[in-house]
């Protein structure tokens, strides 16, 4: 697989989170800025997560690695990117994935993907991949290459919660913010193509 030309999780999560919204978590003042946003509700659940202000001066999680499980991590990036706000380095609508793979999703979307780990491991490169089971059935492939890869361990090694646990395991949870890449991946199980993701940031955990 081709290098992916991306920025820095870090520097994307900076950039992505110059959105309009309250100066406490809570749903948007501004009706325009997003209705997507979670609830207050919904909010609570992730309290526990590390927030900072983003350049414009809003709360937004700024340790997504703290999430203890998937649905968390999709509650604080869907705090941080509501889906229906364009943003980020791309300037696009970020796209939240856990039931399938649509078949019209274009090339270089940004997504979220969630799904159950049928199969992962080190690959020859010093990537990682995964086979991921989506909620309907089908399956994805994702792979973080060695360069985002690394930089998630060295985090963790230099005091970071731990995105990654038990990334090979298989059954747990995992979810990855990444660009789809389109029908280029290969199922380990059936053969043939199915969607590919190149992973930015991923977190793997039991639910």
């Amino acid at each position: 697989m081709g290098r992916i030309l991306v920025p820095t999780f870090r520097a994307l999560l900076v950039t992505a989170t110059a959105l309009s919204g309250c100066d406490k978590l809570g749903l948007s003042s501004n009706p325009h800025a997003s209705t997507q946003r979670p609830s207050p509700t919904e909010l609570e659940r992730i309290r526990y997560m590390s927030q900072a202000s983003s350049p414009d001066g809003h709360k937004v999680f700024d340790h997504l690695e703290q999430a203890k499980s998937c649905r968390d991590l999709e509650l604080a990036m869907q705090w941080n990117r509501p889906p229906d706000v364009e943003g980020g380095p791309f300037d696009k609508k970020l796209i939240y994935l856990s039931k399938t793979i649509p078949t019209d999703l274009p090339k270089q979307a940004e997504v979220f993907v969630s799904g159950t780990i049928e199969r992962g491991e080190s690959l020859p490169s010093g990537a990682w991949g995964w086979s991921l089971q989506m909620a309907d059935g089908s399956e994805v492939q994702a792979i973080e290459t060695a360069e985002y890869w690394e930089k998630q361990r060295q985090a963790q090694q230099d005091g970071a919660a731990d995105a990654i646990v038990k990334p090979g395991a298989p059954g747990r949870k995992l979810c990855a913010h990444g660009v789809y890449q389109g029908l280029i991946g290969k199922s380990p199980k059936r053969g043939g193509d199915i969607p590919l993701v190149s992973v930015l940031f991923a977190l793997d955990r039991s639910k």
